[in-house]
C-alpha cells in the first residue's frame, strides 16, 4: 500500500476544513420568530370561568389584523394564569372568508403530537414559572401548522376542555387590546365541518370577549 507524503496529506486535511467552513458560513441563519399579529398584551387575573369542563373557547384570527409577513408556517401560543390540571379534548383552527362565518377549512392543531393533550400546570418542565400568576403566566406553544395565513381569510382555533380543576384561569388582557378576540359557550365546537358556520363569538349576550386562551400567533 502506498503512504502520502505528510506534506500532501495534511494539505488536503486543510483544504477539507476549509471547505467545510466556508460552506457553513454560507448557511442562512435560522429566522427569529415573529408575530404575525398583535397579542393580547399584559395579563390579568380571570374573572370569568375557573372551571372549564365541558366548555369551548373560540379565538378569533381577522385577517385584516395580519402582518405583511409570509410564513409557512403559524404557531399558537396558549396561556394559564391559575391552575394544576386541563384535559383537552380536541383543537381544531377554522378558516372562512374575511368577516363571513361560513368554515371553508378545518386544520387539526396538537400538541406534542395530539389533539387532546393533557397539560400539568404545576410541572416545572411545562410551566417553568411557578406558582402561576397574571405576572408570571404558562405560556404553551402548541406544535407548527403547515399553514400561510392569508389577510383574505378569518381564522379561529377552538378548544374543547374535556376536564379542568375548579382553579383553572385562562390568560386575560388587562385592557382590550391587540386584535385577538375570544368566547365561550358549552358543549363540543371542535366538531364542526366544512361548509358550517362559526359560533358568534358574542352569542352568550355578553358586550365584550369574556375569555382568552390564545395570546400570540407567531411564525416559529
Amino acid at each position: 500500500m502506498k503512504t502520502l507524503p505528510i506534506s500532501v496529506s495534511l494539505s488536503s486535511i486543510v483544504l477539507a476544513l476549509t471547505i467545510s467552513l466556508f460552506a457553513h458560513a454560507q448557511q442562512p441563519a435560522a429566522a427569529a420568530p415573529q408575530n404575525l399579529l398583535p397579542g393580547i398584551g399584559p395579563l390579568l387575573q380571570s374573572t370569568g370561568a375557573s372551571n372549564w369542563t365541558g366548555l369551548s373557547i373560540l379565538e378569533n384570527i381577522p385577517g385584516t389584523s395580519l402582518y405583511p409577513i409570509t410564513s409557512p408556517t403559524t404557531v399558537l401560543y396558549i396561556g394559564f394564569i391559575a391552575g394544576t390540571r386541563v384535559d383537552i379534548g380536541n383543537m381544531v383552527l377554522y378558516t372562512t372568508a374575511r368577516e363571513t362565518s361560513t368554515i371553508t377549512a378545518v386544520t387539526p392543531v396538537t400538541l406534542k403530537g395530539v389533539s387532546n393533550p393533557e397539560i400539568h400546570l404545576t410541572h416545572p418542565r411545562t410551566c417553568p414559572n411557578q406558582p402561576l400568576s397574571a405576572g408570571s403566566p404558562c405560556i404553551i406553544r402548541l406544535d407548527p401548522i403547515q399553514l400561510s395565513l392569508s389577510t383574505l381569510n378569518d381564522y379561529y382555533l377552538a378548544v374543547y376542555f374535556t376536564k379542568t380543576d375548579d382553579d383553572t384561569h385562562v390568560a386575560r388582557p388587562r385592557a382590550v387590546v391587540g386584535s385577538l378576540t375570544g368566547g365561550e359557550e358549552v358543549g363540543d365546537d371542535t366538531q364542526l365541518q366544512v361548509g358550517a358556520s362559526v359560533p358568534s363569538l358574542l352569542g352568550n349576550g355578553n358586550s365584550a370577549p369574556p375569555s382568552f386562551l390564545l395570546v400570540s400567533v407567531m411564525n416559529n
